[in-house]
């Protein structure tokens, strides 16, 4: 019995994290870049004192069930056009690098870009391009093209002037990447080390203009998967109240 109101916590334990992360999900449904976040489950391993004296590998005996790991689903999601200028969506691989006031380099797709008070882009955090792009208080008729460079008018200038270029990082295997839970990643060993390119070059996503990537969050999958998360939470919770049933009635016995 002691057994069944360990597997029942430990089910109870990660089917919780799994609706967490469900919840979490659908409630950035509408947050611009946001990935999707999966959990994925492993079986508790049980191990005695004696087998690991003797080298001897766990035995998975039904003890229960853990959340092993949670990855986010890198798949893109919808483009909807905003024509705001600072308005950046990544079409395709990449992401926008920035950093944030401890001096971390964080990852995004959400690309709700604004100049901050001294001129410098910066996303929806006030976290700046790690490319310090720094547009002038007169920069007019701003255009960005496919390959992110940044053309505008400059004071009485009749021609455009470059003022700046974005760039995108790739990264080997970016479900390694570590969520920051602000919309950001943060790169990892399993990750592996970023690559930084021009847009439209090497494979690298594109930038298109007064557009922003909407989330990939999928309603119908989520609330179903939901649903299944809640039915096992339950049922869980219906063997820890067994076995305390079964406890309880044993101990009336031994009065």
């Amino acid at each position: 019995m002691i057994d069944a109101l360990s597997i029942a916590t430990a089910g109870m334990q990660s089917t919780q994290a799994q609706i967490d992360t469900l919840s979490n999900n659908i409630s950035n449904m509408q947050t611009p870049g946001f990935k999707s976040q999966r959990a994925a489950f492993g079986d508790v391993a049980v191990i005695s004192p004696a087998q690991v004296q003797a080298g001897l590998s766990p035995e998975h005996t039904g003890a229960g069930s853990e959340i092993i790991s949670t990855s986010s689903v890198f798949t893109q999601g919808t483009m909807s056009q905003t024509s705001n200028t600072w308005d950046i969506g990544i079409q395709g691989e990449g992401f926008l690098e920035v950093i944030d006031a401890s001096g971390n380099h964080l990852y995004t797709r959400n690309g709700q870009l604004h100049v901050d008070s001294e001129g410098y882009l910066a996303d929806t955090n006030s976290n700046r391009l790690a490319q310090n792009i720094q547009i002038p208080p007169d920069a007019s008729n701003i255009t960005v093209n496919q390959s992110g460079q940044i053309y505008a008018t400059v004071g009485g200038s009749a021609s455009q002037t470059l003022l700046g270029e974005f760039q995108l990082s790739s990264f080997p295997s970016p479900q390694g990447l570590q969520s920051m839970g602000t919309n950001d990643f943060v790169a990892t060993q399993a990750s592996g080390d970023p690559s930084v390119g021009k847009p439209n070059e090497n494979g690298i996503g594109t930038i298109v203009q007064g557009s922003l990537e909407g989330s990939n969050v999928d309603m119908v999958s989520e609330m179903s998967t939901l649903v299944i998360a809640q039915r096992a939470y339950q049922l869980n919770a219906r063997v820890l109240q067994a076995a305390d049933q079964i406890l309880d009635t044993i101990n009336n016995l031994r009065q």
